[in-house]
Order: C-alpha cells, then structure tokens, then sequence
C-alpha cells in the first residue's frame, strides 16, 4: 500500500528522468506487450460491431426508451 504518494511520484520522475534505454527498446518493450494483450484477448474482434445490436438494447432497456421493453422482450421470445 501506498502510504506517501508525493515521495512515490519523486521517485517514478527520478527513475525516467535517469532510464538510459534508447528508442529501439523501448519499442520492442512497446511490440511484447502489445502481442502479450491480443494472446490474452484484451483487444476486440475485427468486426468491433458485432453484438452492437444487442448493446443497444440494453441501453434502451436501462435508458427507459419508450418501446424499447417491448422491442427487446418480443426480440427474444422470436429467439
């Protein structure tokens, strides 16, 4: 736990201030962790649409939309 938040944010400032990494790792440490999150799956599909319909529903169901109840009950009955 954090007890001295300004003696923390002094040291993260010394630390980059004195980091002697050049550019090509710092772009290497960039590309590993940015495969390590596609193999984890934190990225979303290609199509970034799919589901969007159903996201929208539940908007409309929380928003209070009038019809939207309706609509999104008769939805999944048809299912």
């Amino acid at each position: 736990m954090i007890k001295n938040k300004k003696l923390l944010e002094n040291f993260e400032k010394e630390l980059i201030k004195n980091s002697k990494i050049d550019i090509e790792e710092k772009f290497f440490i960039l590309n590993e962790l940015y495969k390590f999150a596609k193999e984890i799956g934190k990225f979303p599909t290609k199509d970034i649409l799919k589901g969007i319909e159903i996201d929208i529903k539940y908007a409309r169901a929380i928003n209070g939309i009038k019809g939207a109840n309706k609509k999104f009950s008769k939805s999944l009955k048809e299912k």
